[in-house]
């Protein structure tokens, strides 16, 4: 946590702000801060530690193409038809992972699964508080939910997501659905009207978590979002798959130590990172299908603006 807070490029965050279709809003403290950054910039961070250690080789451009097994090995190959095995992995490769898709349980549910659109900004108007989180739930753009994240140099990071089975029974495009949020809804226009994208508007998949799924198997485990270890309320993805990383490691170490990289043996990592993230991701999911509802949103709204005891307990349960 020294290094991370000693980083440049990111910016502290320290509570959120939630606008409702009614047009009211109410801010919310974390328990404990985190931190905002681009993903290009805190990717490289986490790989410059990986390069620190002598005893770790990182190889480049090496992209999975097939998994196959031989003996008790683990074999991937890539386009060019080179291998690399292993007699354990650990699959940090995503939403998409291979390695979901070829050695586990991999179906993309569409009723826990969310598409996202996301783009820089520079100059969005309005951000009064740079250590503020913003959510933006638009009444006519519901299930779903409209971001600013600002970072530190005039910078946000700015998107919209939506359940994925809302997105086909509604055909929404959530591209054209950002564009016209921006430019249209009578919140935010005025603030991107000076605003400038600094990057492509580029989607992803975030399959969910909320429900137990089998994240190991003999020789492997999954990690972040290749485990769908998604928060299914906000949609964050990153603490859960460091999270999910530590637990991994341990039982790595666990298995080299007995020489066991049994199912069985390795089941005991699912029950570890269930036990430390399981209760929160079911909750998670309990209040994400109650807020689709929009009168209920405004009501809590309302009730919280009413008792700030009252939004003191729910923003330390979000």
């Amino acid at each position: 946590m020294n290094r991370l807070s000693a980083f440049p490029h990111t910016n502290i965050s320290t509570s959120w702000s939630l606008h409702a279709p009614n047009g009211k809003s109410v801010e919310l403290h974390f328990v404990n801060p985190g931190y905002v950054s681009k993903r290009i910039d805190f990717d490289k961070f986490l790989l410059d530690l990986v390069k620190e250690k002598a005893e770790i080789d990182v190889l480049s451009n090496f992209k999975v193409e097939s998994i196959t097994e031989r003996a008790e090995l683990k074999v991937l190959k890539n386009d060019r038809y080179e291998e690399l095995s292993a007699r354990l992995l650990i699959a940090c490769d995503g939403a998409h992972s291979i390695v979901a898709k070829k050695l586990s349980y991999f179906k993309v549910d569409l009723k826990n699964y969310s598409g996202a659109v996301r783009a820089y900004y520079k100059n969005v108007a309005g951000v009064q508080n740079s250590q503020c989180l913003e959510i933006h739930l638009l009444k006519d753009f519901l299930p779903g939910y409209f971001w600013i994240f600002p970072l530190n140099d005039n910078t946000c990071n700015v998107g919209f997501g939506m359940l994925s089975d809302d997105i086909r029974k509604r055909r929404i495009d959530l591209k054209l659905s950002l564009k016209d949020i921006i430019r249209n809804s009578p919140s935010l226009a005025s603030r991107f009207r000076h605003a400038e994208a600094i990057s492509p508007l580029e989607g992803f998949g975030l399959p969910l978590g909320g429900i137990e799924r089998s994240i190991s198997g003999e020789g492997y485990m999954l990690c972040g979002d290749a485990a769908s270890l998604i928060d299914p309320l906000n949609g964050e993805g990153i603490g859960n798959a460091m999270w999910s990383g530590y637990l991994a490691a341990r039982q790595a170490e666990r298995c080299f130590n007995q020489n066991n990289f049994s199912g069985i043996f390795m089941s005991a990592y699912d029950k570890s990172v269930y036990s430390k993230l399981g209760k929160e991701l079911k909750l998670k999911l309990c209040m994400q299908k109650a807020f689709n509802r929009t009168w209920l949103i405004n009501m809590l709204v309302n009730l919280a603006i009413a008792f700030p005891g009252l939004k003191n307990w729910f923003g330390k349960r979000l």
